[in-house]
């Protein structure tokens, strides 16, 4: 078959069309969007594969013409089912971008149907940028600018430069499927660099050319957030891509948006949370610490995902299976779903790391939240849990202070003239160590931050140091209404001496 003397006809009679091969969100399972890939239809000779036509193209430069009938076949399914809100990735060549205004000619054709461009996401591999670098810059600014996304496609491959991704800003980084099909112990170390990397550049990862359950497991636990290949389905027609869509998750808009902000997290990194609010400093390759994602939503939790470390400390704490958990807090009578429930509340409400200590099963831990994602009144926490060894002098003096744990939501040691205080512990959700830094600026922030504004004059008159330095007692005690997660609670707050300089600040619930 003469390819060069039927291009033009073949577009013209509709023989070039799209094909979908779906994009599933790891973690929830759901289709996030599909990959757009050019079929030659022939009515003689049936469907032609792209590897025999492609280069072909490539060669007499007429590659653009197939990309931008790809884009508008891909548009008008967009326009034809605009209720199921999904994104489309399409492949562009580096050839388009000499031989015309690519980027001209796909905006007219975005309008021409009314398409938004955050629909339509632009893969290219690293040969179009190691070409012409100045310019390929230039034409990303433009595409960036005007709302579209920008996928480094084949990362992985014979092509790949680690300069390339210093030299441009990505949005995804597409995984080549060579790495994945020998899926030996070193494939494994690399992909667990590469999703490392993507992570700390603040890029989405995909990875292409799975095939089987366990890839996808070992990608899904290591962070990667969207799966394409066969293990989910093979690149499909229209019709066959809509039927598949009948019995699978689309996800929404929302949803697209919520689990994205999820995708920046960390699953390798030692202190996860942290890797989340920029504590670039902190955040160095090492062993993966306990990782969970739970939903929260009308005061139920979901646990969408685990690592094997979260799995181990659970079963410390008489956990045998991540449903044994989620039914646990999910049940009114669980002696700890209320302190769940606020240390979740505190996350929402503050945005930053929560961390409450309790013992649950004669173990000592620390439970670390923070929230990622929100949409409507659904939140995205992650969740991390850290016992302490049974070896340990304070696992014993905790142990045996188990009452306190009954008793007081947060104990911390002040010293007064040196400005300065030590949280012991908190069961009530005060993470802050207020008054790390500086004892004066922590009574400030807490007085702002967790109690009610109508007791705050009030609190920082019994909180005056000056006061507490020369008081004629052993303590010193007043009842204020103090943040209890979205509310105030009546809690009994009380300063004692321990000796000259020190003293014991403790908060009791009522």
């Amino acid at each position: 078959m003469d390819f060069i003397k039927e291009f033009d006809n073949a577009i013209k009679s509709g023989h070039i069309v799209a094909y979908y091969q779906p994009l599933t969100r790891a973690v929830t399972g759901a289709v996030c969007g599909a990959e757009a890939l050019a079929r030659w239809i022939d009515p003689n000779v049936g469907v032609i594969p792209p590897s025999e036509f492609i280069s072909i193209l490539e060669e007499n430069r007429l590659i653009y013409k197939l990309d931008l009938a790809i884009i508008e076949d891909v548009c008008r399914f967009y326009n034809e089912n605009k209720d199921m809100n999904l994104n489309f990735s399409v492949n562009l060549s580096r050839i388009d971008f000499v031989e015309v205004d690519m980027f001209s000619l796909i905006d007219d054709i975005l309008k021409k149907y009314n398409v938004p461009s955050n629909v339509i996401h632009l893969e290219f591999t690293e040969s179009t940028m190691i070409q012409n670098t100045s310019i390929t810059r230039t034409l990303f600014n433009q595409f960036h600018n005007a709302g579209f996304e920008i996928w480094i496609d084949d990362f992985g491959s014979g092509f790949s430069s680690l300069q390339v991704l210093r030299e441009y800003d990505f949005d995804v980084l597409k995984i080549d499927m060579s790495i994945i099909k020998q899926f030996d112990t070193s494939s494994k170390k690399i992909l667990y660099s590469i999703i490392n990397m993507t992570k700390k550049l603040g890029m989405h990862s995909l990875a292409e050319g799975v095939e089987n359950y366990e890839q996808y497991q070992f990608l899904k636990n290591i962070g990667c957030e969207i799966i394409q290949g066969y293990y989910f389905s093979k690149p499909i027609s229209k019709k066959e891509f809509l039927d598949y869509l009948k019995i699978r998750k689309i996800e929404s808009k929302e949803d697209n948006e919520y689990w994205n902000k999820a995708g920046y997290l960390n699953f390798l990194s030692a202190d996860p949370l942290k890797s989340l609010s920029n504590f670039n400093d902190s955040d160095i390759i090492s062993d993966a610490a306990p990782l969970a994602l739970i939903e929260f939503h009308n005061d139920k939790f979901k646990y969408y995902f685990i690592n094997d470390q979260y799995r181990t400390e659970l079963k410390k704490l008489g956990f045998e299976t991540i449903i044994d958990l989620e039914n646990a807090v999910n049940d009114e009578k669980y002696e700890n779903r209320e302190n769940f429930i606020i240390q979740v509340k505190n996350s929402i409400l503050h945005g930053d790391i929560q961390r409450v200590d309790n013992i649950i099963n004669n173990v000592v831990f620390s439970h670390f939240t923070k929230l990622i994602s929100k949409m409507d009144n659904k939140y995205l926490i992650a969740s991390s849990i850290n016992s302490i060894s049974t070896k340990r002098t304070d696992f014993l003096v905790l142990k045996y202070s188990q009452s306190l744990y009954k008793t007081y939501d947060c104990v911390t040691e002040i010293t007064p003239k040196e400005d300065s205080a030590v949280q012991i512990y908190s069961t009530a959700g005060f993470a802050k160590i207020y008054g790390t830094k500086s004892l004066r600026e922590g009574i400030n922030e807490f007085a702002s931050n967790e109690v009610k504004p109508s007791d705050k004059e009030r609190y920082l008159k019994f909180f005056d140091l000056a006061k507490i330095i020369n008081m004629d007692g052993t303590y010193i005690q007043d009842i204020f209404l103090i943040r209890s997660g979205d509310s105030y609670k009546l809690k009994n707050v009380r300063i004692s001496k321990i000796d000259n300089e020190k003293y014991l600040y403790t908060i009791q619930s009522i």
